[in-house]
């Protein structure tokens, strides 16, 4: 169920009793903007700490557990051409609880919870308070140095640097960027606090036993006005280049890691989609794929090889982990495994076996309320809502020749090598 609660204001339910727990989900979306970035993303550490009325940690901790053990937090996406901040809540469906005696259901209360998060921050003669504004800096800038201890999402965000060179909103991290983190002020992103709640469009949704009235009445006192939104795509599309980016830097890693990136020109609206899906699991996005039969089992070349696609920036991205004297021997394997498959040389065993993980994996997420609620942001901003009987219709009618066609459109655009040089990768 959807409804409008104000212009740029919406509401999901998915009203189940299938789950002994209530999701709640409250996405703020904003165009992605490399300026404002590393803000939002430190606004969702300051928020995620502390409120007027629980102004600690501790404080805040102890009203989860008071909620009989609820969780919370605060994340930042990036979705294509969109910046998301998102928080989250569950709370137990206190049916379920044998010692439940508290006058106000539980829905409600975590509803309450998060009206007061981001209505009420802790502001301390008007401004986030100093100290733990200096701290939440610093815990970013921590967070953001230590992902770059996996080396994997290193080597990955330096390929996203290569493939998106001079295209700072989709190169940088959804977490921002240091040197701008360094210089911000708990004024800076104040503004940024009120920015969102003015002008982010705003979707809520909520999993679980919970009636429309309920749903609709918990945010009937959120102070949230009409605002204008630009139904502006959330695909980023851009155009091929004419050579490929080449990059490497030595790390302190026995394992070296090798990722490419292609232009793969399909988006979650073409007519071509579910195929490109069905092609990212055929190459290298199962353990059935090609790049992981023939490149780690059959070739022994590589720790791991996998492939993943991403339908609102238009890539397809391939990860490894390898010997760094192999990396050539590699590169040209995965080109075979994609030629091959751009020749329909395809087995029809392989795609029905393709087809049948895919599926299984849409049915386990019905069981993931979390996974229910993240999808639900995906159809407000494509303004696509597939059934499951249609979707699983579309899967099926797949064939090897649907996939060969998508896999004519790939194109390689960049490689990027973290390597332990000479002795390291040894």
């Amino acid at each position: 169920m959807h409804f409008r609660i104000k212009d740029g204001v919406t509401l999901d339910l998915l009203p189940t009793k299938q789950f002994k727990t209530i999701g709640i989900k409250v996405d703020f979306v904003a165009p992605l903007q490399a300026t404002a970035i590393t803000a939002r993303a430190l606004l969702a550490q300051v928020l995620e700490t502390s409120t007027a009325a629980y102004p600690t940690q501790k404080a805040l901790a102890r009203e989860l557990s008071r909620l009989y053990g609820a969780s919370f937090g605060i994340s930042v996406i990036k979705l294509g051409t969109k910046h998301v901040i998102r928080l989250t809540c569950s709370l137990v469906d206190e049916q379920y609880l044998d010692n439940f005696n508290d006058q106000q259901p539980l829905f409600e209360q975590g509803m309450a919870l998060l009206k007061e998060v981001l209505f009420a921050p802790l502001l301390p003669d008007g401004n986030f308070d100093p100290m733990i504004f200096t701290q939440q800096r610093q815990n970013l800038l921590t967070a953001i140095k230590s992902l770059d201890d996996d080396k994997q999402y290193l080597a990955n965000r330096r390929l996203q640097e290569l493939l998106f060179t001079g295209q700072p909103t989709q190169a940088m991290s959804a977490l921002g960027d240091t040197h701008v983190l360094n210089d911000l002020s708990a004024a800076d992103v104040l503004g940024t606090y009120h920015d969102m709640l003015a002008n982010d469009a705003v979707h809520v949704a909520v999993v679980g036993d919970v009636d429309e009235d309920r749903a609709q009445a918990a945010m009937a006192d959120w102070p949230l006005a009409d605002r204008t939104i630009t139904d502006a795509t959330p695909y980023y599309r851009w155009s091929l280049g004419d050579h490929v980016q080449n990059g490497d830097d030595e790390a302190p890693v026995v394992q070296a890691k090798l990722n490419l990136a292609y232009h793969l020109p399909i988006y979650r609206d073409d007519a071509d989609f579910m195929a490109a899906v069905v092609f990212n699991a055929a190459f290298g996005g199962t353990p059935l794929s090609l790049l992981f039969t023939n490149v780690r089992e059959k070739a022994s070349l590589a720790y791991y090889a996998s492939s993943g696609y991403n339908p609102f920036t238009g890539t397809l991205s391939v990860q490894t982990g390898i010997q760094a004297e192999n990396q050539q021997r590699v590169e040209a394997i995965i080109a075979e495994q994609l030629k091959a498959v751009q020749q329909g040389n395809l087995s029809e065993n392989l795609l029905a076996e393709v087809k049948a993980s895919l599926l299984n994996a849409r049915l386990a997420a019905l069981d993931s309320p979390q996974r229910r609620l993240t999808g639900l942001l995906n159809t407000q901003l494509t303004h696509l809502h597939e059934p499951l009987a249609e979707w699983q219709k579309k899967l099926d009618a797949i064939t090897v020749a649907d996939v060969a066609r998508v896999a004519q459109q790939v194109t390689l655009q960049a490689t990027y090598c973290l390597h332990g040089g000479v002795q390291g990768a040894k």
